[in-house]
This record gives structure tokens, sequence and C-alpha cells, in this order.
């Protein structure tokens, strides 16, 4: 990591109602956990730094179901459950909000539970998840990670067929084929994006649909501050190293980028399987170097040997 001036933080506080967790510094909102019920799933934004300058950016007209930082599935079982209509806010299929629960502690640290189906409107779950983050304070650089876990369990009656948007070389396929799964989409006001990878990859050319251990987007903050959000694939998911999905696009302006493990083919879960999903997501003010982030991979693979 490049040096970092560190500025003295104004103190951190718990913020929360019925339907979001967060953490906010002065008057600055560093995270937010959002789960309220007219929302289409739950999401995080803000995403900040610890002084409260956005980095995500959610619902924005060009694509109105993008959340800031968020989890959906595109096709299951053939119903869409990424796209909504833009009258109702609602997609085909349904990603509800069981039960959340939640620990705020005092040093800012947090850890989430959620209970999700996913259905069919007015029919029974084909999938449920159990998702657990666990939200680091920030440490005395501003840094701090998210460790998501998503367990999905496929119903016990029938299949369960997990599909994306097919690719240009397949029947039906488009350009903006292979997305799926956790993604990211950066504030308006963010610029100089620059995603880059574990393999030395640069640029959407060197990172989109290519696979490696984590993918990082570097960027200015709207006062001129460098900072980066990472995302790190653990190398007990399925498909690891996963393909990843990045767009750079500062005209529209569209900054987007999310570990695509069906970007490749799609995926089909027997009756009662389980599928295991683990990512940390780092956000940190500052510059980063490949050899930073390969450090805080081997931080995040190995954290459960630490004592």
């Amino acid at each position: 990591m490049v040096g970092l001036e560190v500025e003295a933080m104004e103190p951190i506080s718990r913020s929360e109602t019925e339907t979001s967790i967060g953490l906010k510094s002065g008057e600055g909102t560093v995270w937010q956990f959002n789960f309220e019920p007219e929302a289409s799933k739950p999401y995080f934004h803000p995403i900040a730094l610890e002084d409260g300058t956005p980095l995500t950016w959610v619902r924005p007209p060009d694509h109105p179901w993008h959340l800031g930082l968020w989890f959906s599935w595109k096709f299951i079982n053939g119903l869409n459950y990424w796209e909504e209509d833009r009258e109702t806010g609602l997609s085909e299929g349904r990603s509800t909000v069981q039960k959340v629960d939640r620990e705020l502690h005092p040093d800012g640290s947090a850890r989430i539970v959620v209970h999700l189906n996913y259905h069919a409107p007015d029919l029974p779950p084909v999938l449920t998840e159990e998702r657990a983050l666990q939200i680091s304070a920030p440490d005395e650089s501003g840094s701090y990670r998210v460790d998501w876990t998503s367990t999905f369990t496929a119903w016990d009656e029938s299949e369960v067929l997990l599909d994306r948007t097919p690719l240009p070389n397949e029947e039906g396929g488009t350009p903006w084929g292979g997305y799926a799964g956790l993604s990211i989409r950066l504030a308006k006001d963010t610029s100089d994006w620059v995603p880059f990878n574990s393999e030395g990859g640069s640029g959407v050319e060197g990172t989109k649909a290519k696979r490696a251990n984590w993918c990082c987007t570097s960027l200015k903050t709207s006062t001129g501050k460098d900072a980066v959000v990472a995302m790190f694939d653990h190398p007990e998911n399925r498909r690891h190293p996963t393909p990843w999905y990045t767009i750079n696009r500062p005209e529209t302006p569209f900054g987007y980028f999310s570990p695509a493990l069906l970007y490749e083919e799609s995926m089909t879960l027997n009756p009662g399987e389980v599928l295991h999903l683990e990512y940390r997501i780092l956000v940190a003010p500052g510059k980063f170097e490949q050899k930073d982030l390969d450090v805080e991979y081997q931080d995040f693979i190995h954290q459960e040997a630490k004592p």
C-alpha cells in the first residue's frame, strides 16, 4: 500500500432502525445495510470511507435494480430475479427476507445474519439462503472489511437451475451476458476507475471474464482522494478462481464489478443440495498495489487459523 496520511476521524456510533443497521462517523455514514420490506433485495448503501465519503450508487436511472453492494441471481428456474419492473419495483422472482439477526458491537464491528427465500410470487420457495455478514471496525488506516458468507439450499422436490443471460457465442447471446451474484455499483461522482486483478490484469480488457483470486477497482472520490474497493473469492468456492465481470464507462457513468461464478455456464443444484459461497469486500482509502492485495487475500483465506 502506498503511504497514506491518516486523518483524525470523528467518533464512531451505531445506527439502527427496524429496517436498517449501520455505522456512523460523526454525521457521516460509513456503511448501512438495508432490508426494508418494499425493497426487492437486502443491500448495503452507502458503502463509504470512514469519513463518510460514499463509494456506492443505489438505483441509478440506467439500472434502478442496482443496489449499491448487493447479491442477486439472474435467473432461477427461468424466472428473472435481477431486473425489476420500473413501475412496480418488483422482479419476476422474489427474494424475500424472512428474518434478520443483528449484533452491533461497541468497537464499530457488527454481525448480521439474513434468512431469505427465493420463490415465484405466491408460491413456496425453491431456494433458501442464510447470509452471514461480518463487518469489521475500521482499522487505524480507516480500512474495513465485510466478510460475506452465503449458504444456499435447494428445495427438496426438484432441481434448481441457476442461469444468466447467455454469452455472444451462445444461442440468444448478448455482449452483456454472464452476470449474476455479488455486485457493486460505484458512486456516480467517483472517477478514475481502474479495475485490476490478482493475475496482473488491468482495465476491463484485462479483467472481464478473466479468472482471478481477487479483483479490485481503484478510484478517486468526489473530493479527489484515492480509494479502493476489492473483492476476494474464497478458494473453497465452487468454480474458484471465479471469472469476473467488470464495467468501466465513465461517460455514463457506469462503474461496476462482480465475481461472476455463472459467467461461463449455468449451474444446477440437485434437490436438497447446498451451495456455499464466501467472499471478502475490502473498503480502504489510499492506493494499493497487487502485492498489498495478495497479502489481504492470504489473510482472508487463513483467518480461521488465527488464534
